[in-house]
């Protein structure tokens, strides 16, 4: 069981880069140009997971449920202000992005308070989401929940490789769209 538990963070992130890049190939047939772009992109996806994956053992903690209720707060907030106020997902993930990087400089000698950052700047990913898709803050939290605990799962794989927290973010609100789309 925990071999199995430590390839699931990597098994989630293929699944999503795969299903996205069929999405899009599937989308695109009938363009030669973009269907050898996304042929090229799905062979250096594959290259990269075989070759960069090097799983370490996972440790869970007391502070992995902070984490999954701040990125909560991070969808929830990105998305209100984007909604209420109007000023674009864009602007609204930066500001949470840039609010909650001052965090750890309450106590810059806590490393707890260094981990919290990126999981409110995860969820503001995840709020990134549009209206018409999301249809509402429930949604929201549930995508923050979700993209909350694919971070924690994920925590310990993907070190130093840029767009983690976008594609766990992806993951959370797909996994909720998925959701909705079964059962209702």
């Amino acid at each position: 069981m925990h071999k199995v538990l430590k390839k699931l963070p990597v098994l989630i992130f293929i699944i999503l880069h795969f299903s996205f890049v069929s999405a899009a190939f599937w989308e695109n047939k009938a363009n030669l140009y973009v269907l050898i772009f996304l042929s090229i992109t799905g062979f250096l996806l594959a290259s990269f997971y075989y070759k960069n994956h090097k799983p370490e053992r996972s440790v869970f903690r007391r502070l992995d449920i902070l984490l999954v209720v701040l990125t909560i707060i991070g969808a929830v907030i990105t998305y209100w202000l984007n909604l209420e106020f109007g000023l674009g997902i864009v602007l609204s993930a930066g500001i949470t992005g840039l609010l909650s990087s001052f965090i750890p400089f309450i106590n810059r000698r806590s490393d707890i308070l260094r981990e919290l950052p990126a999981a409110i700047y995860c969820g503001a990913f995840a709020g990134m989401t549009a209206p018409f898709i999301a249809k509402g803050y429930i949604f929201i939290f549930f995508a923050g929940l979700f993209t909350g605990h694919i971070l924690i799962i994920s925590k310990s794989t993907l070190h130093g490789f840029g767009g983690k927290l976008g594609t766990v973010a992806f993951g959370g609100v797909s996994l909720m769209s998925l959701i909705l789309y079964l059962f209702f």
